[in-house]
């Protein structure tokens, strides 16, 4: 078992910490010399603003209330990531960085001392209260399906950002993948998106159906590993 922890909307996330006053107020930041939009928090989400939108065109634009826009300090988000990275440290056995605000834990056997929804929670807390920011939390028996969860643990607030897909409830894995768009897959880009929705492929459930040799064919050999790891095969 694989968790895959994640920062929500972490470089505006990191904006807020030091300040409260921000807490609940749209907040966007922007790329080197302020040229376009990089990180959104779910307020700004919610106000219709899009990534990679020009600050030009954001700055002209009318929203119901005042958006708050900082220029991108990325040592203060290498400082928070590694703080972040080093609480995660302290609960998991085996870690492994996959990017700034991203890190996989290695979870094998931690069910036999509490459950794996259970230990989400506590690593969403743990580093809550040293950091200040909040993760969402997936997991799943291959590094693709953990990121399938932590998706859905954010695009579905009754989970409270914590979801685990496990072996011995497939109805629950089946379900999420029946709703998540093909396009969320780890690792499928653009192109290959094209390709599948071409084929009448649109939810990751039809693409995990597809014959092996067909993805290999489509996608070549990283395609067949994605799609092994949506059967629950790790690799």
């Amino acid at each position: 078992m694989f968790a895959l922890a994640d920062v929500n909307s972490f470089y505006a996330s990191c904006e807020k910490v030091f300040r409260p006053d921000l807490r609940n107020r749209p907040v966007v930041v922007l790329s080197n010399n302020d040229g376009c939009v990089i990180a959104r928090s779910a307020e700004a989400k919610r106000l219709g603003i899009k990534m990679g939108v020009p600050w030009f065109q954001l700055r002209t634009a009318q929203f119901p209330e005042p958006v708050i826009t900082f220029s991108s300090n990325y040592e203060l988000y290498a400082s928070l990531s590694n703080r972040v990275m080093s609480h995660l440290e302290e609960l998991a056995p085996r870690v492994e960085q996959y990017s700034i605000d991203e890190m996989f834990l290695d979870i094998r056997g931690i069910d036999s001392c509490i459950d794996y929804e259970d230990f989400g929670r506590q690593l969403r807390e743990h580093v809550r209260s040293g950091t200040g920011l909040t993760i969402g939390v997936g997991m799943g028996p291959t590094k693709t399906l953990a990121k399938s969860a932590q998706w859905a643990s954010k695009e579905w607030p009754q989970f409270g950002g914590v979801l685990a897909l496990t072996p011995g409830n497939p109805r629950r894995t089946e379900k999420l993948l029946s709703l998540q768009p093909v396009e969320e897959i780890w690792g499928v880009g653009r192109a290959n998106q094209t390709k599948l929705n071409d084929l009448g492929i649109f939810t990751v459930e039809q693409f995990a159906a597809l014959p092996s040799a067909s993805v290999r064919k489509l996608m070549t050999v990283t395609g067949q590993r994605t799609h092994a790891e949506l059967n629950g095969v790790s690799c």
